[in-house]
């Protein structure tokens, strides 16, 4: 059995329905340098989408590479129930000058959809502690996407992933979101 073939056993790929990958097999990719992707016949591809967002300075960037072989020899990770560390303090450190007047914590998610998720929560749980109960709805815009979580779906606009959860979502208000685009041109 190939790569491919495996993929297809064993893979549940996000996004996508998994039927399409019987006549379209995955493209097995064996490494990736700046902004490309490399597949098993060394074919070049240009990841324009940094591989979901996550790559933005590019493929085993050297800079970035070295600095998290340095982190791995020192601590891959710790839960930051009652713990912290070094590189955490230095990072908020470096970053709260960027930061609007009021807002002064910070607080780590491991991706896109987790965090919004918190975010969630966060606003949820504020709205509660100043005894504002009856505030439980999300104002969400049109045309947006916030990953692939319930709560992500649930205050995102596209229903080509969402439609088949609604009946399990937050109850949501959609509206309209601004054409930026448009109001640019006319100015």
């Amino acid at each position: 059995m190939n790569l491919q073939e495996k993929d297809l056993k064993y893979i549940w790929h996000p996004c996508s329905q998994m039927k399409d990958y019987e006549g379209l097999p995955s493209i097995v990719i064996e490494r990736g340098e700046g902004l490309y992707l490399y597949d098993d016949k060394g074919k070049r591809y240009l990841d324009i989408i940094s591989s979901w967002w996550c790559n933005l300075l590019g493929h085993t960037n050297p800079v970035i590479s070295q600095k998290i072989k340095e982190q791995l020899d020192r601590l891959e990770h710790v839960i930051f129930a009652n713990f912290t560390h070094r590189g955490a303090i230095e990072l908020c450190e470096h970053l709260i000058p960027y930061l609007p007047a009021g807002l002064t914590k910070f607080h780590f998610s491991d991706n896109g959809s987790a965090s919004v998720e918190c975010a969630l929560k966060m606003s949820f749980q504020y709205q509660q502690q100043i005894e504002q109960t009856q505030r439980t709805k999300f104002l969400c815009l049109s045309d947006g996407y916030h990953g692939e979580t319930l709560g992500a779906l649930a205050v995102g606009t596209l229903d080509l992933y969402a439609k088949l959860y609604q009946p399990i979502l937050i109850e949501t208000k959609r509206v309209t979101a601004p054409d930026c685009y448009s109001t640019l041109q006319k100015g």
